[in-house]
């Protein structure tokens, strides 16, 4: 029986407009960074896989990233990633955190800043934030599904996680969750598909 719903952040409840906020090749970069990342070295890869525990490892990741893709990182193409601003809504996600309730709601994602205030400028309400820079560990490990079901004091097998990314979300499975998976795109260009997923779980 489910009696929690945890939500991924990026390209699930929260996105990017579909106005340009940065250059074409920057965004190509970060919409398909693999081939730029087979090409680090073991230093550069273990900050990789760390980009999300702490801001530092964040910056020398992305740094490194678009450094082996030919790019600069400017101060301020870094300070939008993290800026509260640059993060919006999609249609359908305060409909879908209004429908999970009565059920415990909360947020589980891979981020190395707190989005907490992005939820409170849009008013929108959840019971516990798993962030990763904050619980030690990232997605997909099974920790992190772990930790979030402490947080929402229910058990892995009675939470649902709805998320985008069939790799790193998709691993809630492997730590005993439930898993909706959705199709993503910009704010403005998405379907509304997360009453769908939380319905084919019986949550409507």
């Amino acid at each position: 029986m489910i009696k929690a719903v945890l939500f991924d952040f990026a390209g699930t409840l929260f996105g990017r407009p579909t106005t340009r906020w940065l250059s074409p090749p920057h965004l190509s970069v970060l919409r398909a960074p693999a081939p730029y990342v087979a090409r680090m070295n073991a230093a550069e890869r273990a900050v990789w896989d760390a980009r999300d525990l702490t801001p530092l490892a964040n910056r020398s990741a992305y740094w490194t990233l678009f450094r082996l893709a030919g790019l600069t990182m400017p101060d301020s193409l870094f300070q939008r990633l993290h800026d509260p601003a640059y993060w919006l809504p999609y249609p359908d996600a305060a409909s879908a955190l209004a429908v999970a309730r009565p059920l415990k709601v909360g947020v589980l994602s891979n981020i190395s800043w707190d989005i907490r205030s992005v939820f409170s400028r849009e008013s929108l309400s959840v019971d516990a934030f798993a962030l990763s820079f904050e619980i030690g560990v990232s997605k997909p490990s099974a920790r992190a599904f772990e930790a979030a079901c402490v947080r929402l004091d229910v058990a892995p097998s009675e939470c649902l996680y709805v998320g985008d990314d069939p790799v790193s979300d998709g691993a809630a499975v492997s730590a005993g969750l439930q898993f909706a998976q959705i199709a993503t795109a910009p704010v403005g260009r998405r379907e509304p598909v997360l009453l769908e997923a939380l319905a084919r779980h019986g949550i409507n």
